[in-house]
């Protein structure tokens, strides 16, 4: 695969899981007004996380394996962003009616974490698995291909786990940031659109170019 494509798919992979840890951090402030933020409150979202994660390798491995294109990866990649749109509108509204059903609190902040974060996770867990099908072309490179790709998603974690909690609550809030993970989304949707299709013009005009040379040399 050429480099170009690598790139893009490494950005991909980064920026997700970036947007993906972000909103694990909000999860708990969203659920603090109705919850608190005890231990149980972290508790279901971190869980509520890791279940989604699972779901999202498996889905996506799968389906990577059944339909490997770069439009499935595209569409999971929109697909995360719609899921959000519904929790940056109406996450007060959610919180607070599963905190009126009066539920045990561990049990209450586990299904609000659920309802609003469980697609969301599972579409952006969907993304790596779908990445990696797309940067292997052998199976030499499978493990290489793993093994760089997860560590360059869990870096963009990271990276959107320090951002958000340092900075990004404080400078825009909650609506804002879910707002903002939406369009960073869509936007990474649409660079993988455009980026798949630059460099694969390229690389027939390559492939033109140089079976012209060989022509020539036949002759």
């Amino acid at each position: 695969m050429r480099i170009g494509r690598r790139i893009v798919l490494y950005f991909t992979a980064f920026a997700c899981g970036w947007v993906m840890m972000g909103l694990e951090i909000l999860g708990g402030r969203i659920l603090s007004p109705d919850f608190g933020s005890g231990v149980y409150v972290w508790g279901s979202v971190i869980g509520v996380f890791l279940l989604s994660l699972s779901i999202g390798y498996l889905l996506g491995g799968g389906l990577s394996s059944r339909f490997p294109s770069v439009a499935g990866l595209i569409a999971t990649v929109l697909l995360a962003a719609v899921s959000i749109l519904p929790v940056g509108a109406w996450y007060p509204q959610i919180s607070g009616w599963f905190a009126d059903l009066e539920l045990n609190e561990r049990w209450g902040a586990l299904l609000a974490a659920g309802a609003m974060f469980l697609w969301p996770s599972i579409f952006l867990g969907m993304v790596s698995p779908y990445c990696i099908r797309l940067l292997t072309e052998s199976v030499d490179r499978v493990g290489s291909n793993a093994g760089t790709l997860y560590a360059v998603s869990t870096v963009g974690s990271f990276l959107g786990c320090i951002h958000t909690a340092f900075y990004l609550i404080t400078w825009l809030g909650i609506h804002a940031i879910l707002w903002l993970a939406c369009g960073i989304l869509s936007a990474v949707a649409l660079i993988l659109w455009v980026g798949w299709w630059i460099f694969a013009t390229e690389q027939r005009h390559a492939s033109q170019m140089h079976s012209s040379t060989n022509l020539e040399d036949s002759f």
